[in-house]
């Protein structure tokens, strides 16, 4: 059965704005306007070889550039840069790609471009963080400009990193050894051949794009805005202020509760649509204490989850203790996450050899050592702020002593992701891929190389199950696979996940034709438009705020 995936707790339905029941055209419909986003947080590289963070990929995918193929509404590949494909037998694939699309400086995308991505995702050298993708690739030969063959060895699905992939140029970045993507001044810049234009960027305040006139008619021809901002205003409070004052038009960080009691008014609505994020405390297993699976259940079990989500996210989520999503057809319902019981949490850590022996609140081990860890979380987000606080209170309530480390997001990327590994605990979301490949989060293959091994965690059990994953096609056969290693993962904790959670967005009336699904936020951007007839509030220093933007 192939359907777009729903969580079912998330079953609010929000039609994202001019929805058409008859299927004719909307003669309101215009081009034009300035659209603001306010973010928590700024964008990072717009470089698909060297960024894992979501909205910045996402933008690269449906904004600035294009991959050879995008998923569709029913999770089939679609046409994106390639018009047309042609499989031979079940190691090799041929694409004929489009003829019309250029880069923003004018130069044709060709094969060279496709080729110059694939073999730098592939070079490890570079860092692409996401190498899962492309392991059972052989081979990526051009044929001729427009034509290029994908060899790799008989695999579940070969093609499913090519969507979250945006082509990047040859000619401006082929000059740039591997090692060397990272800081590359394009990666702040870009040229990019999608339906938006990269314009300037003030970091840690905004990045400005504009539409793309020349973008091919066959894709969507040139958006229907003619810019958006990307506002960054890391406070709620500051954001939900900016959205009543008219200064944006959509926020993305306000929280659940301040989201439902705006759409009760005629000036904003709330759009709540399933995503594939999930939230975790990812735990550092060379760290002694956090190695002990019994100290991590523990630690998950001390942690009110279902309050947390009340509190912090109205109620919108799911509590899970795997990272395969509900929705997902690999998804094990009888596995029900672990409940929140203090006293287990603290049978276990006595297990583990963590008492009180001194009378204050704090367990210790045999040599009077408290266990005490550090929490790093991303700055700038009262969200987290307020997380990891509940986290710090229900972990002191089992005599774990809870301190927070709020890092700045670059930084403490760079921090978990180093081979030493610069971090106890680790606050984070991360975005499941809708083709699931849990092999660099936890293979203990990825251990030395990826970024996202942040467990350092290693079971033969797991390596066994994800090695036959990779070559196993039929899903009735990749089923209780999964069934037993989400098993695993749900007895060996080696992160504390959290939920599942829907995107809750809030956007002014007058942004038409928003519409978000499992694929991402922005999968519609090309398409939204503002209504004129309801003009931005007197003062908003919107037109003022895209043209300081672009000087």
């Amino acid at each position: 059965m192939r359907q777009l995936p729903t969580l079912l707790l998330f079953a609010l339905v929000v039609c994202g704005g001019a929805c058409d029941t008859d299927g004719g055209a909307d003669e309101s419909r215009r081009e034009g306007g300035t659209l603001v986003i306010a973010a928590g947080s700024d964008l990072r590289s717009f470089n698909s070889l060297v960024e894992s963070e979501s909205n910045t990929l996402e933008l690269l995918q449906y904004a600035l550039f294009l991959p050879v193929v995008r998923y569709d509404g029913e999770l089939e590949y679609a046409p994106a840069l390639a018009r047309e494909w042609e499989w031979q037998g079940d190691t090799a694939v041929v694409f004929s790609l489009r003829r019309d699309v250029r880069w923003h400086d004018g130069a044709p995308t060709t094969a060279a471009d496709v080729k110059f991505t694939l073999d730098r995702a592939r070079d490890p050298e570079t860092g692409f963080a996401n190498t899962e993708y492309f392991e059972q690739w052989e081979s990526v030969e051009v044929l001729d400009s427009f034509t290029i063959r994908f060899g790799f060895r008989p695999h579940a699905d070969p093609l499913a990193g090519l969507p979250f992939t945006a082509v990047m140029p040859r000619h401006l970045l082929d000059s740039i050894p591997p090692d060397q993507l990272q800081n590359a001044s394009f990666n702040q810049a870009p040229v990019g051949n999608g339906p938006f234009r990269f314009v300037s960027r003030r970091t840690n305040d905004r990045v400005v794009l504009e539409a793309n006139p020349d973008f091919p008619e066959e894709l969507g021809g040139r958006p229907r805005l003619d810019r958006v901002i990307w506002r960054v205003i890391p406070e709620t409070s500051a954001q939900l202020v900016a959205l009543r004052t008219g200064e944006v038009d959509m926020a993305l960080g306000i929280r659940a509760d301040q989201a439902v009691a705006l759409d009760t008014t005629d000036r904003f609505r709330t759009i709540v649509s399933p995503s594939r994020q999930y939230q975790f405390i990812g735990w550092n297993g060379k760290v002694p204490a956090l190695s002990d699976p019994r100290v991590r259940r523990a630690l998950t079990m001390a942690l009110d989850r279902e309050a947390m989500m009340r509190s912090l996210r109205g109620g919108f989520g799911q509590i899970t203790s795997t990272p395969v999503s509900p929705s997902h057809w690999a998804h094990d319902p009888a596995i029900d996450p672990l409940p929140y019981d203090t006293a287990a949490a603290r049978r276990l850590l006595a297990e583990a050899g963590y008492r009180n022996t001194d009378g204050d609140p704090w367990l210790e081990d045999d040599d009077g050592q408290e266990l005490t860890i550090e929490l790093k979380i991303p700055a700038n987000s009262e969200y987290n702020r307020d997380l990891a606080e509940l986290v710090r209170g229900d972990l002191q309530d089992v005599g774990v002593r809870l301190t927070t480390r709020a890092t700045e997001f670059g930084t403490l990327i760079g921090d978990i992701s180093s081979p030493d590994r610069r971090f106890e605990a680790v606050l984070l979301a991360l975005e499941a891929d809708i083709r699931l490949n849990l092999r660099d989060l936890f293979h203990s293959d990825a251990i030395p190389d990826s970024p996202f091994q942040l467990a350092s965690y290693a079971d033969p059990r797991l390596d066994g199950i994800l090695d036959s994953l990779a070559t196993t096609v039929s899903r009735d056969r990749a089923r209780p696979l999964w069934h037993r290693l989400q098993a695993i993962l749900h007895e060996e904790q080696p992160w504390t996940f959290l939920w599942f959670a829907p995107r809750v967005v809030v956007v002014r009336e007058d942004v038409n034709d928003v519409d978000m699904d499992i694929r991402g936020s922005f999968v519609s951007m090309p398409d939204w438009w503002l209504d004129p007839s309801h003009p931005r509030a007197t003062g908003s220093g919107a037109d003022t705020t895209a043209t300081a933007a672009s000087e």
